[in-house]
C-alpha cells in the first residue's frame, strides 16, 4: 500500500465507528468501536489492510492520541508487510488526526446522551431517519424526528459491513458504499447538525491527502503550521455561455441533438475534473461538488500543483475556443488558504471569505475571456475557404463539413463535432454510462473532450478505459475491471419514446401531437431562488458538500420519478387539465445543479411545473423556493427562440419580488408596476376557485359554458380594458352587464363590482388575475 492510499483511506474510514457506536454493537466510544469494527472486517475477509486502517479510527481524537502508545501499536503491526515504514504510518496518523479537526470543529466524545438525527441542510427544524440512499424509491422528505433507536443504526451498520466485505479496498470503490449508507447519518449527534457523516468522512480524506501532498509533517502539525500556513488550494471552475452552447443552434437540430449537447457539456466538466485530480494526485473525495457546469476541488498549495493547474487552464480554454468558436468558456481559478480558513472561528466565517476572494478571481477571468489563447485574432490561411456549420454556426474549412446525420437534406452540412453529437444523441436512450479514456477509439458514436475520449457504454463487456461514469447507480458493476475508476453519474434522462421505437426519443411534433386542445409544445425553465446566497454562507467544505449534493440529487436523481408521477401523495390539489399519464409526453433536455429545462405536450408541461415545485418544497422541508418560466410554441419554432423566451420569463418571475418564489404561467399584459408572474400559492388558489367553474376536463368547458366560449374571451377583453386604465370603473359596469345578461353573475361573483379593500391597498382588482387561468383553459378547449 502506498502512503497516499493509506492517508486517503484512513481519512475516509476514520469515523466509521459513529454508526457502530449508535448501534451499540461493541463497548467504548466511537473511536474504539470503529477500530473493533474494522479489525473484525480484517479477520473475516482476510484483508489485513483493514487492521491497519483500524488505527485511524482508534487514534483520531486527542484523548486517544498518545504518541508513545501509538508507536507501540504500530510496532506490533509490522508495517513492512504493507510496504510502509513505521514513520510512514505515524505521519499518516498525525495527518488524519489533524484533517479530522479541520474538517469539522464539532465533536462528540463517549456515549451520547441522545441519539439525534441528521437535520436538513435546508430546514434545521426537520430531520431524516437514517436509511440507505435509493434513488428509485421514495423522495427523502425531512420530517419531525425527536430521537432514534439503535435498531435504526443496526440496519445501516449491517449494510456497510456486507458491502465492504465484497468491495475492493480503494477510495473510488468505497466512496459509493459510504454514500449509499451514510448519507442520512449525522456526523455528530448535536442538535441541529446538518453535515452528513459521509461528507465529513470524505472531506477528512480530502484534507488529509492535500496535507500529505503539501508536505505536511508531524512536526508541522504539532507546531500548528498546517493550520496557520496556506498549505491548501480551493480550485474552482465555472462554465459561462452554457445556454448559448446548448440552445444556440439552427432549426436543423432535433431534440436528440439538444440532449446530446447537454450530456456532452457534463462529460467535458468531468474530463477536466478528472485531469485536475490526476495531475495533482488527488481522489474523487477531493471534489467538493461538480454540478451544473460548476465545480470546486480541494487540493495542495505547491508550486508543482499551481504549474499543473496553469497548464490545464491554458489547454482547456484553447480547446474550448477552437472547438466552439468562443461560445463556451471555462473560468478556472484557485485561492490559497490555511487550515483555519477551511472553517469558521466564532463569528468569523473564514471559509466564506476565502470563497468570496476566489469568486472575484473567477469574475475577472470571465471579463477577460480567452486571454489564455495565443493568436486569438489570427487570420485563417489564405488557401483555406471557410464555411459555416449549418447546425452550430462554427466556421470550418469547407472540406471538413459533411451531411448532417439528423437531416434528410444532404445539402445541410455540419462539422465533425455536430455529427458526432448527432450520433451520440441517437444512442443516449440506450447508454448505461460512459467510459473515459485518453487512447483514441474509433467509432461514430464516440466524442472527445479536452483530454479524453467519451465512449458510450451500451452493452457488456464494459469498454476499456480510465474511468466509468455509470448512470444513476451507486453499485459498482461486478464485471468492472480493477484498473477502471468508478464514478456514479447521476442524470435526469426521462424521455417519451417515439412511435419509431422504445429507444428513440419523440420529436417536437410527436410531443405536440399529444397535447390537449391547442397543439403546442410546452417549454419549462426553472431554477432555485437565492441559491448563491445560500451556498455563500456555508462555513466548511463538509457543509457545502452536503448542500450541493442534496440539491443535485433532486434535479438529477429524483426528477425522473417526479415526471413519472411517483410522489402523488405530495402533490395536493395542484393545477391540472386531466389525469397524469403513465408515460408523460415529456423530454428532459437539461437538469442539474439547481436548474432544469424541459419540453413536452404543453398541458403536461404546465402541470409538471407545479409538480416539481410541490416536490421541491417537500424535499427541502419548505426551506427553499424555486421560480419558473413557461412558454407554449409551435413545434417549428427555433429552439434558441424558445430558450430565449422562457429565460426572459424566468428572469421576470425572479425579479418581481424580493422573495421570488413565482411562476410565469402565460403571456400577459399589465399596467406599469403590476406583477406579471404569479406567486405559486396565488395561482393555485385562483385555479381552485375558477377552474371547476369553467373546465369540465378532457378538453371541454362546463355545461353552462359549452356554447359560450365567446363569453370567456369577452371577460378577457374587459380585463384588457381594466389594464389600460386601472383607475377607471368602466370595465366593472360592462362586466356586471355581461354576466347579468347571460345569467352567470353567480359563476363569477368576484368579478362583479369593485373590491374596495384591494383598491385601498393599491392592489390589482380580481379581474386582473383571472387571465392566467382563463387563457390556459381556453388553450385546452380549443379544437
Amino acid at each position: 500500500m502506498k502512503l497516499n492510499e493509506l492517508v486517503a483511506l484512513g481519512g475516509l474510514l476514520h469515523d466509521i465507528g459513529k454508526p457502530v457506536q449508535r448501534a451499540k454493537r461493541y463497548s467504548g466510544d466511537h473511536s474504539e468501536q470503529g477500530a473493533e469494527f474494522l479489525g473484525q472486517l480484517a479477520r473475516e475477509t482476510g484483508r489485513e489492510e483493514y487492521g491497519l486502517l483500524a488505527l485511524f479510527s482508534a487514534f483520531h481524537h486527542k484523548k486517544h492520541f498518545k504518541e508513545a502508545r501509538i508507536r507501540e501499536t504500530v510496532k506490533r503491526i509490522n508495517s513492512e508487510r504493507f510496504g510502509l515504514s513505521e514513520e510512514d504510518i505515524m505521519q499518516a496518523l498525525w495527518i488524519v488526526y489533524e484533517a479530522d479537526n479541520l474538517s469539522s470543529a464539532e465533536r462528540e466524545e463517549g456515549e451520547p446522551e441522545n441519539i439525534r438525527p441528521l437535520y436538513s441542510i435546508f430546514n434545521r427544524e426537520r430531520a431524516y431517519f437514517p436509511v440507505a440512499l435509493e434513488f428509485g424509491q421514495e423522495l427523502p422528505v425531512p420530517t419531525e424526528v425527536d430521537t432514534l433507536t439503535k435498531q435504526h443504526y443496526e440496519r445501516i451498520v449491517k449494510g456497510v459491513e456486507e458491502e465492504l466485505k465484497k468491495t475492493e479496498l480503494r477510495v473510488d470503490r468505497i466512496l459509493p458504499v459510504l454514500e449509499k449508507h451514510l448519507t442520512f447519518v449525522s456526523s455528530v449527534t448535536s442538535k441541529g447538525n446538518v453535515i452528513s457523516l459521509y461528507d465529513h468522512m470524505r472531506m477528512t480524506s480530502a484534507i488529509a491527502l492535500a496535507m500529505l501532498k503539501a508536505g505536511c509533517t508531524a512536526g508541522d502539525i504539532k507546531a500548528g503550521r498546517c493550520r496557520k500556513e496556506k498549505r491548501f488550494l480551493i480550485i474552482e471552475g465555472d462554465f459561462s455561455g452554457i445556454q448559448d452552447f446548448i440552445y444556440g443552434i439552427s432549426g436543423k437540430g432535433t431534440l436528440k441533438y439538444l440532449r446530446a449537447r447537454s450530456a456532452y457539456l457534463e462529460l467535458i466538466a468531468w474530463d477536466i475534473v478528472l485531469e485536475i485530480l490526476r495531475r495533482l494526485g488527488l481522489t474523487r473525495a477531493n471534489v467538493i461538488f461538480n454540478a451544473g457546469g460548476h465545480f470546486l476541488i480541494l487540493g495542495q498549495n505547491t508550486e508543482e500543483a499551481i504549474k499543473e493547474l496553469e497548464g490545464i487552464r491554458k489547454h482547456v480554454v484553447e480547446w474550448l475556443y477552437r472547438e466552439f468558436d468562443g461560445k463556451l468558456y471555462l473560468a478556472l481559478a484557485w485561492e490559497a488558504v490555511s487550515g483555519e480558513e477551511l472553517g469558521r472561528k466564532g463569528e468569523k466565517n473564514f471559509f466564506a471569505e476565502a470563497r468570496t476572494r476566489l469568486k472575484r478571481k473567477l469574475d475577472i477571468r470571465k471579463l477577460r475571456r480567452f486571454e489564455e489563447v495565443e493568436g486569438l485574432f489570427k487570420e485563417p490561411k489564405a488557401s483555406e475557404r471557410l464555411e459555416e456549420c449549418a447546425v452550430c454556426g462554427k466556421e470550418v474549412p469547407e472540406n471538413l463539413l459533411e451531411p448532417f446525420k439528423l437531416s434528410d437534406d444532404s445539402s445541410v452540412r455540419a462539422c465533425k463535432t455536430c455529427n458526432e453529437l448527432a450520433e451520440l444523441g441517437k444512442n443516449l436512450p440506450k447508454v448505461k454510462g460512459f467510459v473515459m479514456d485518453r487512447k483514441t477509439h474509433e467509432g461514430e458514436d464516440i466524442t472527445k473532450g479536452p483530454f479524453r475520449h467519451f465512449i458510450p457504454y451500451i452493452e457488456d463487456p464494459i469498454p476499456r478505459g480510465e474511468a466509468l461514469l455509470l448512470k444513476n447507480s451507486l453499485d459498482v458493476p461486478g464485471n468492472l475491471q480493477e484498473t477502471i475508476e468508478f464514478i456514479p453519474y447521476l442524470v435526469a434522462d426521462y424521455f417519451k419514446p417515439s412511435k419509431e421505437g422504445e429507444r428513440v426519443i419523440a420529436d417536437f411534433e410527436e410531443l405536440t401531437g399529444e397535447a390537449t386542445g391547442t397543439k403546442r409544445l410546452g417549454v419549462l425553465k426553472g431554477d432555485v431562488d437565492n441559491l448563491g446566497l445560500f451556498f455563500r454562507d456555508m462555513d466548511s467544505p463538509s457543509k457545502l458538500a452536503t448542500a450541493s449534493r442534496f440539491m443535485d440529487y433532486f434535479f438529477k436523481a429524483y426528477l425522473n420519478e417526479i415526471i413519472r408521477g411517483k410522489f402523488e401523495y405530495l402533490m395536493g390539489d395542484i393545477p391540472s387539465l386531466g389525469d397524469w399519464p403513465k408515460e408523460p409526453d415529456i423530454v428532459v433536455v437539461y437538469a442539474g445543479g439547481d436548474d432544469f429545462f424541459i419540453v413536452g405536450a404543453w398541458n403536461q408541461v404546465f402541470e409538471l411545473a407545479f409538480r416539481v415545485r410541490e416536490a421541491f418544497r417537500a424535499y427541502t422541508g419548505k426551506g427553499m423556493t424555486l421560480s419558473a418560466g413557461l412558454g407554449y410554441f409551435h413545434p417549428k419554432t427555433p429552439i434558441y427562440r424558445m430558450a430565449d423566451v422562457v429565460s426572459e420569463r424566468l428572469e421576470r418571475a425572479k425579479n418581481e419580488g424580493k422573495d421570488k418564489d413565482r411562476v410565469f404561467v402565460i403571456e400577459r399584459t399589465a399596467p406599469e408596476g403590476f406583477p406579471i408572474a404569479y406567486r405559486w400559492g396565488k395561482y393555485e388558489e385562483l385555479w381552485k376557485t375558477y377552474k371547476p367553474r369553467v373546465y369540465a376536463g378532457n378538453g371541454r368547458l362546463v355545461k353552462e359554458l359549452e356554447s359560450k366560449k365567446g363569453l370567456l374571451w369577452r371577460i378577457l377583453e374587459l380585463r384588457e380594458l381594466y389594464v389600460r386604465d386601472p383607475e377607471s370603473v368602466k370595465w366593472a359596469y360592462q362586466m356586471a352587464y355581461l354576466l347579468g345578461r347571460h345569467k352567470l353573475s353567480d359563476l363569477f361573483p368576484e368579478l362583479v363590482g369593485i373590491d374596495a379593500e384591494a383598491a385601498l391597498k393599491g392592489e390589482p382588482q380580481p379581474i386582473y388575475w383571472i387571465d392566467g387561468v382563463l387563457k390556459v383553459v381556453l388553450m385546452a378547449v380549443r379544437g
